[in-house]
């Protein structure tokens, strides 16, 4: 027997570094909250939206690692995943990394302890 889901309640979220080549939409199933990638097939469940959603980023982030390992041995739609998957990461590799601007307006702390 297949759960129904009331389609007025899924709504369409922004995956944090995606800039929107990925979706992601988060609905409430019974006392739980899921969260799906539906360009991937990947869907997460937490007690609150935030737990989803943090199971969801760790998730994207082991299976980008898995599929990179076996890439040789992947097929069209796996390597489809991993091409969404690599802009994905790359797109958060350059958030966290610094670049030459952003160190220019950096303050430095001097505090005087006494």
């Amino acid at each position: 027997m297949k759960r129904v889901i009331d389609t007025a309640s899924i709504r369409e979220v922004s995956l944090p570094f995606s800039d929107g080549l990925l979706s992601a939409r988060l609905w409430k199933s019974g006392e739980r909250t899921v969260v799906g990638v539906p360009e991937l097939g990947l869907h997460c469940y937490g007690v609150s939206e935030s737990e989803a959603v943090f199971r969801l980023f760790t998730t994207l982030l082991k299976y980008y690692r898995q599929l990179k390992a076996h890439e040789e041995r992947l097929g069209d739609r796996g390597l489809d995943h991993l091409a969404q998957l690599k802009n994905w990461v790359a797109g958060i590799e350059k958030r966290m990394t610094s670049n030459s601007s952003s160190e220019s307006r950096l303050v430095p702390f001097r505090g005087r302890f006494r």
